[in-house]
């Protein structure tokens, strides 16, 4: 069930990202969908060894159903109607990438990277988008799309949406946008971003 890998190393990457198996016209979306989180924090290092295996590990941890947490079901919510069944879960994931943006461990949840963290971040995400070729971005935290935005200054036209719209940018060949943090903010509300941003990518959206 493990996912894709990528064709050549990527300097100072910590957190493998998760590239799924159908990912990119082969996926449900028929687009390759970029997923980015801020994060991924732990208080037992010893404990989350091998590193670089660890989205890995939770994604497919999610798909069997041996591990459940809201974050990510509600992303998942956000794309398709359901999160329970398995072979829901497994079709989902394995048509999109899912990267964390900071490539060091947090402490735990609320802690903000640090200016380091930040830009080292930065030059990995680049290398990320321009192995994965992505269609559209979607980051999952508007603090994360906030400092994006400041170091990519090429913005694209907003998104239109029922009941508002949302900032967009051109990152490389992408169109990318936000959707506020799942964990706190649910998915409803989110599903109107995200499938606009699948339409205007080129995308079949499945909500």
């Amino acid at each position: 069930m493990s996912s894709r890998q990528f064709h050549r190393p990527i300097n100072d990457l910590l957190f493998m990202p998760w590239i799924g198996k159908q990912y990119g016209n082969d996926s449900i979306f028929k687009i390759p969908i970029l997923i980015v989180g801020e994060s991924n924090y732990t208080d037992d290092l010893k404990r989350e060894e091998p590193h670089a295996t660890f989205t890995h590990r939770l994604i497919e941890s999610i798909i069997k159903g041996d591990w459940k947490h809201r974050f990510f079901s509600n992303i998942q919510r956000a794309f398709v109607e359901e999160a329970k069944p398995e072979e829901v879960r497994k079709q989902f994931w394995h048509s999109v990438a899912h990267h964390e943006y900071i490539q060091d461990w947090l402490p735990k949840p609320g802690v903000p990277p640090s200016k380091e963290m930040w830009k080292k971040g930065k030059p990995i995400f680049e290398e990320v988008v321009a192995e994965l070729q992505p269609k559209c971005i979607l980051f999952v935290c508007k603090r994360l799309y906030d400092k994006v935005a400041t170091d990519f200054s090429q913005s694209s036209p907003s998104l239109m949406f029922d009941g508002g719209s949302r900032q967009t940018l051109q990152i490389q060949d992408a169109r990318a946008t936000y959707i506020l943090h799942p964990t706190r903010n649910g998915f409803k509300k989110s599903r109107g971003v995200v499938r606009e941003l699948i339409q205007v990518s080129g995308g079949r959206t499945w909500i």
